[in-house]
């Protein structure tokens, strides 16, 4: 079986604009496995390989119809182990309730035991010193990033398959997001 994850891809202007910020980290940091901008999202919710595509499917639909968009944007960085990743930060305190809302309702997960970090992965790294020593300089100098907001407008739910050169992530159902941001029904 396919293993499933939801998720929130970036908007073409945020996700080139990051890019461009990335450009001088990347070069100074070759140690790192930079993931490709086209699979940059921030996740939701991982769901494993525990069940059909079809069936989660039924059920992302079902939850993902009463949620509303967030505004949002990429700010700072940060790691976790064998993980460089870019923060994501919402513009008030109803627009961070709706994007944990997202994840709580789609994340299969409660929130209240599980620290939500919403954030975009851009690099890996294999876990030693080397890698935690270029990665914290990587993040050090991401730390004054502050992208542009953009709301949130579709939530999505992905295949993940592995590949020799990594993960390929394939769309399988897509939920637009309508109302006013922050708020819920």
């Amino acid at each position: 079986m396919a293993r499933l994850f939801s998720a929130v891809e970036l908007p073409a202007p945020v996700r080139d604009e990051l890019v461009d910020r990335l450009a001088a980290v990347r070069s100074a940091s070759p140690d790192l496995r930079w993931i490709p901008p086209e699979q940059w999202h921030i996740t939701l919710g991982f769901y494993g390989d525990r069940e059909h595509a079809d069936r989660r499917s039924a059920w992302f639909r079902e939850r993902a119809r009463s949620l509303r968009p967030a505004r949002v944007r990429l700010r700072a960085a940060g790691r976790f182990p064998g993980v460089l990743w870019v923060g994501v930060n919402a513009l008030d305190g109803d627009n961070a309730a709706a994007l944990r809302r997202l994840a709580g309702i789609l994340g299969d997960q409660n929130l209240d035991q599980l620290a939500f970090v919403p954030h975009v992965t851009v690099a890996r790294w294999r876990r030693g010193r080397v890698g935690n020593e270029v990665a914290t300089r990587a993040a050090a100098a991401l730390d004054g990033y502050r992208g542009q907001w953009w709301l949130t407008s579709e939530v999505v739910l992905f295949r993940s398959d592995p590949t020799p050169d990594g993960p390929v992530y394939t769309a399988l159902d897509r939920v637009a997001l309508t109302g006013a941001p922050g708020q819920q029904r």
